[in-house]
């Protein structure tokens, strides 16, 4: 048996519990940063090391090969019967899933069959004895789940992001988190309102009110979140993203502060992007330049285009 997981989070805890195959973890956090479709897997290790590096995740030269390395792991899967999936409902788990499931759904399985774990619960907050509880609740992988993954994956790697709504309104039923994660995914596009992004809103006004500790701030954000899903390297990255260009939103002459044209863009008076442009890829979407094309309506809980 070989066990997947997003992470090595819980990889320690099965092998305790004397669970019986090989574990491996996929974690490349592909819910940020490009994944532009068509490209070959050498290109595509290239770009997300790349990514990782500018990222302050991974330098360069450890970044690809870590990549290089999961891969080889995951070709592994021929040398096993059963393949189990360890994963949860927030969005860096199933995007990280339906890249996954789309890249089974395009193997020749042979002899291996697919199995997932997926729950409702942050599966590194339990005990070795609850996740040994799980072991044996899984199902295997049905043609309707690597259908929806497939499909979703493909939106999700497109440079025209309404073809995730399309999935949205289309339903995702087969994968029960899928839904709420994604429609997180779209709220990481600049508002309509003031070109700050969701994570980006909350960060602006957990400082203003005074927090200015990393940490602190962090948490503060994540408990606003309906699910929790990013690190602290994917948060202070957003942050650090604030700090910079002609107008930056934050300082860090000593701790976090909002600067002026912070609390303008707060206040819907200045707009983020108008003030510093942007230059973020999100999936198969690239945001640059003074403006986005891509803005998120919170009020219809849709995309709109600027024109």
């Amino acid at each position: 048996m070989l066990h997947i997981r997003p992470g090595e989070d819980i990889l320690p805890k099965l092998k305790e519990a004397g669970l019986p195959g090989e574990f491996i973890r996929w974690a490349d956090p592909l819910c940020q940063g490009p994944t532009p479709a068509g490209l070959p897997q050498e290109e595509w290790r290239t770009l997300r090391a790349r990514f990782a590096a500018e990222n302050g995740y991974l330098p360069f030269d450890k970044a690809l090969p870590f990549l290089a390395e999961q891969d080889q792991n995951l070709e592994r899967f021929r040398e096993h019967d059963r393949v189990l999936l360890w994963f949860e409902h927030d969005l860096f788990c199933q995007i990280n899933l339906i890249y996954l499931l789309d890249w089974f759904s395009r193997q020749k399985l042979g002899k291996t069959k697919l199995f997932l774990i997926c729950i409702g619960k942050h599966l590194g907050h339990l005990s070795g004895e609850e996740l040994t509880r799980l072991f044996g609740t899984e199902h295997e992988v049905t043609a309707a789940e690597l259908d929806l993954a497939r499909r979703a994956w493909s939106a999700f790697c497109s440079p025209d992001p309404t073809g995730i709504e399309r999935l949205l309104r289309d339903g995702t039923a087969p994968l029960p988190f899928l839904h709420d994660a994604l429609l997180r995914h779209l709220q990481e596009f600049p508002s309509r309102k003031n070109g700050l992004n969701l994570t980006e809103q909350w960060a602006l006004e957990v400082i203003a009110s005074g927090e200015n500790r990393p940490d602190r701030i962090f948490r503060e954000v994540n408990r606003r979140e309906k699910v929790f899903w990013m690190t602290d390297l994917i948060f202070y990255t957003a942050l650090k993203r604030l700090t910079v260009g002609p107008s930056p939103l934050l300082t860090t002459e000593r701790m976090f502060e909002i600067t002026g044209s912070g609390r303008a863009v707060l206040a819907g008076d200045a707009d983020s992007i108008g003030l510093n442009g942007i230059d973020r890829r999100l999936g198969g979407v690239h945001l640059h330049g003074s403006e986005s094309a891509w803005r998120w309506n919170q009020d219809d809980q849709r995309l709109v285009v600027l024109s």
